[in-house]
């Protein structure tokens, strides 16, 4: 490997030093100040981990052992990469067992290495130059990848989950449910008249008016519910340990305020209103999600039939239908 020393990036890096044998570093940490580098330098486990939970750039370890289920590596290890983006260089002391010292990294997901003495100034440098060049190539393909796991769950209009992955949460969370005997309710959503909205206006307005519900939604729920768009003008809300009462508070609560907040575009306007359908999962309740699904679905039907802009929910302990106090039984 060439010793030749590379450029360091122009951003001024926080370097840890992490000198547990209490070794005399000679002129390495001034040589790496020279080089770029801020370097902090710690002697004991307590004072490097208090140091690593600040803004590091990279570390490197002079440490007392080199076997992973000491506590010091115990300590150490999930403070450092691949847990935190703090690329790390081990120095072992002299004439470490290099199969130790290859098995402490290997098969490791961290960006790591290695150098077998501390004055050797130059290969240090550039090893971390090395370390914090493939930190950017890892960081930059961890990014890449959530955003297109990202694209695989969300719905580019609304930035809500799209029907795939509410299908496969609304499966999770029913067998969650059943394992645990909690509560589950499914809110079924249909903006009302949204043919007429893009009739009058433009498919852009259609989006916006689509938008507007999704922003509403979000902010009429829990961290832990999951909303999601799941059809053309459909949405959709799982409610972990949610009654049937409080699932008709959450959906009285989006309907008052998708009341006060209309869909507006430079002097286009239009109120909107949501029909809304919801099961939930008692004694009686379904056998499966699907059958959950079935059931908010038919009361969302008959939300419809009274007028829009209701309320209706499906009572499994009759197999009736509710509609702000009408009723339809279901065969």
């Amino acid at each position: 490997m060439s010793n030749e020393q590379q450029p360091f990036p122009e951003k001024r890096n926080i370097l840890a030093i992490l000198n547990h044998r209490g070794e005399n570093l000679g002129g390495l940490p001034d040589w790496l100040h020279s080089q770029g580098w801020e370097v902090r330098v710690s002697s004991g486990l307590s004072e490097s981990k208090s140091l690593l939970q600040n803004e590091i750039s990279a570390a490197i370890l002079l440490p007392l052992t080199l076997k992973r289920d000491g506590i010091e590596w115990q300590s150490l290890l999930p403070l450092l990469s691949p847990h935190h983006h703090i690329p790390w260089l081990v120095i072992p002391w002299k004439d470490a067992v290099v199969g130790t010292l290859s098995t402490l990294l290997m098969g490791s997901l961290a960006v790591a290495d290695w150098v077998i003495s501390s004055e050797s100034h130059s290969e240090i440098g550039f090893r971390l130059d090395n370390l914090l060049r493939f930190e950017k190539i890892v960081d930059a393909t961890r990014q890449h990848t959530n955003e297109l796991e990202s694209q695989l769950v969300t719905d580019h209009k609304t930035e809500l989950f799209n029907d795939r992955h509410f299908r496969a949460r609304l499966r999770e969370e029913f067998e969650r449910s059943t394992r645990h005997g909690s509560p589950l309710a499914l809110m079924l959503i249909d903006l009302d008249d949204f043919k007429t909205i893009n009739d009058d206006n433009t498919y852009e307005f259609g989006d916006i008016a689509l938008k507007t519900v999704a922003n509403v939604l979000r902010e009429s729920v829990r961290n832990i519910d999951i909303p999601a768009r799941i059809g053309g003008d459909e949405f959709a809300l799982i409610l972990p340990t949610t009654t049937i009462e409080e699932a008709l508070m959450v959906a009285k609560r989006f309907q008052d305020s998708l009341r006060k907040n209309p869909a507006v575009e430079d002097s286009d306007i239009a109120q909107l209103r949501a029909s809304v359908g919801i099961a939930t999962t008692n004694k009686f309740g379904g056998r499966d999600s699907r059958q959950l699904f079935l059931q908010a679905n038919e009361a969302l039907k008959v939300s419809k039939q009274y007028g829009k802009n209701r309320i209706a929910f499906y009572d499994p302990s009759t197999r009736q239908v509710i509609c702000h106090g009408a009723t339809n039984k279901v065969e």
